[in-house]
């Protein structure tokens, strides 16, 4: 495919009016209510034209606001209720109506692919449901396999077109032994709906989903129509002002991308789900329990979810970046906190992720504080810092600040500000990231240690 949708997962995945559509929601809590003014007004320029937050304790909504604009051209002002493209959000979509096809004993979880999508040649190891569920198949994702064959470039795809265009690529890895996010795993999960149920992907979530949840704000996306409410699509592709995107085919996001939403569904999607309405709890239990490989460890992928940690609170989370619109969904179980943020614009950076776990620290009553360091602090940890050949982290001082440049081009980490949260441990915004500088007693310098979402990530040796 002509690599029409660009899916963030980074290294870790304007025009601002005030805030509009303040609604008297229950038990709301004041001084929340002004922190999250405060950080939302403040972060939104750097992530899209406009946004919506959702915020629920307990089942009940404590917080719903719409910022900025919906229509830069219009202009039109960001409403609560607006609609937008959720992207990869669809995944959980996607593997709820599996569920559901298990629970009616039409699917096993243990099923090789090839008994639903039988023109799928054989790699030479068995591909589970589960698998593909889990992101553990080693499918490659067919928005970055390089095409040798044009013919099957198009600017849409019937499912069975969409299949045959990543079928014949090798695999990654060895199926269940790594997780590798991977779009092709839900595209072929939707393809498989189909063969199992004899019905299209949309008629299937639409009534077994949709319906049952009762989402009234909840499509698959509609081809080439004007969407009554939605909120128009972003981008800055050169990094200062937000254009108009062009909007992708639904068949090219399909099962992997392709439903649209809004707050309000969001949340209610979420209470069906735990209520009940969908599958079982057991059922639920399972698909929000991250994979395990044959060593013991866990991934951080369940069914649709992945299954993370902020600063010690369990999340059950997913994010959505699409043409136009980046959005991004965090479930505290432990809390019973739910926050749901939908951005209209697009941007090569992970913020749209960043201020939903910030409004989701703040929800829970952990919000991140900066300390202020001075100048001498700051600067005796400059330099380059190596991991490998290919790996160096450069941290430099200017104006009072420290800022990080990684030069592995994956990880997008250019002048990145680093804020502190203790005199020697540092983290950014832009990523689930924090950097330690630790004394290295054999040359007198200091070492660096990256942490990411899940503990310790690498240690770095000063080279300079």
């Amino acid at each position: 495919m002509k690599n029409p949708l660009l899916t963030l997962l980074l290294l870790c995945s304007c025009y601002l009016s005030v805030p509009v559509n303040c609604y008297a929601l229950l038990q709301q809590d004041t001084s929340l209510t002004q922190k999250l003014d405060e950080l939302i007004t403040q972060r939104l320029p750097s992530v899209g034209p406009g946004c919506v937050v959702l915020v629920a304790k307990k089942g009940q909504i404590v917080y719903k606001k719409a910022f900025g604009m919906a229509d830069l051209q219009t202009p039109k002002p960001m409403q609560t209720d607006m609609i937008f493209r959720i992207g990869s959000m669809t995944k959980q979509y996607t593997a709820i109506a599996v569920m559901q096809l298990v629970e009616q004993g039409k699917i096993a979880l243990q099923d090789s692919i090839q008994q639903y999508a039988r023109e799928f040649p054989s790699k030479g190891y068995p591909i589970t449901i589960e698998n593909v569920l889990t992101q553990t198949s080693g499918i490659p994702d067919y928005l970055t396999i390089k095409n040798t064959d044009p013919a099957k470039d198009r600017d849409e795809y019937t499912p069975a077109q969409g299949v045959d265009y990543f079928k014949d690529a090798p695999l990654n890895f060895k199926p269940g032994s790594k997780f590798e996010y991977s779009n092709s795993n839900f595209y072929l999960l939707g393809y498989i709906i189909e063969q199992v149920t004899g019905q299209t992907y949309e008629s299937y979530i639409k009534k077994h989903l949709f319906e049952s949840a009762g989402l009234n704000h909840t499509y698959y996306l509609f081809k080439g129509e004007n969407v009554p409410n939605m909120a128009e699509g972003y981008s800055r592709p050169d990094g200062k002002n937000w254009t108009p995107t062009e909007l992708q085919a639904p068949t090219v996001m399909y099962a992997t991308g392709a439903i649209m939403s809004n707050a309000d569904d969001l949340f209610k999607w979420h209470h069906a789900l735990y209520a009940g309405k969908l599958i079982t709890p057991k059922t639920l239990q399972k698909a929000t329990t991250p994979y395990r490989f044959a060593d013991g460890s866990l991934s951080e992928y369940a069914y649709g979810w992945f299954i993370r940690n902020l600063d010690g609170s369990s999340t059950i989370e997913h994010s959505g970046s699409t043409d136009g619109y980046q959005t991004d969904e965090i479930y505290l179980p432990n809390e019973d906190i739910f926050v749901a943020v939908l951005f209209n614009g697009f941007e090569y950076d992970m913020d749209f992720i960043m201020l939903p776990n910030d409004i989701a620290r703040l929800a829970a009553g952990k919000p991140r504080f900066q300390i202020k360091l001075n100048d001498d602090s700051l600067r005796q940890y400059t330099g380059t810092y190596v991991y490998n050949a290919e790996h160096k982290m450069i941290i430099t001082f200017k104006n009072g600040q420290l800022y990080v440049d990684d030069t592995y081009p994956n990880d997008h980490l250019t002048q990145i500000k680093l804020h502190a949260k203790s005199s020697n441990r540092f983290y950014m915004n832009e990523a689930p990231v924090e950097f330690e500088f630790v004394p290295d007693t054999g040359n007198r310098r200091f070492k660096l240690v990256t942490y990411n979402a899940h503990g310790k990530d690498a240690e770095w040796t000063r080279s300079e």
